[in-house]
């Protein structure tokens, strides 16, 4: 199984120069997309960012989002809540990296993110985000890209 961060999911819908990318990564893959129920609002505040900076026009937040949504009703993208079991998964995680030689600061996000790949028994993160990367890299998840 796939786990998309917020960060690869954006590409699918706002066009950046490596959008293509992770478009023929999606289309090229028979395993399901899944991410944290979190990535919904975490979608929903980049969008309205990109238009209040130029990058959408006005409403086109409001008109990508839908898309999104419906990609997540139609179950192309499942979404993994965050209860019980991601937040024990997350506790257990971050007790890993900092009983390190060499702890790493984490985002509270990044790590509700890679609790929720591994309660999903996700083996492979697709992310662009550097910081999401080094930590699914210390917890031993396989990175696309």
């Amino acid at each position: 199984m796939n786990y998309w961060d917020t960060s690869a999911l954006l590409k699918l819908y706002v066009p950046e120069h490596d959008s293509g990318f992770f478009l023929d990564l999606i289309a090229g893959s028979d395993e399901p997309v899944v991410s944290s129920a979190l990535a919904t609002i975490e979608v929903l505040c980049s969008l309205f960012r990109k238009e209040l900076s130029g990058d959408l026009r006005p409403g086109g937040a409001t008109a990508v989002f839908r898309r999104f949504r419906a990609d997540c009703r139609e179950g192309r993208i499942g979404l993994i809540p965050y209860g019980q079991d991601v937040a024990e998964k997350a506790e257990e995680l971050i007790q890993r990296v900092y009983a390190r030689r060499r702890p790493v600061m984490i985002r509270a996000l990044d790590l509700i993110h890679l609790a929720s790949a591994a309660v999903s028994r996700a083996t492979i993160v697709v992310a662009t985000d550097k910081r999401q990367r080094n930590l699914a890299s210390i917890l031993r998840f396989r990175l696309i890209t």
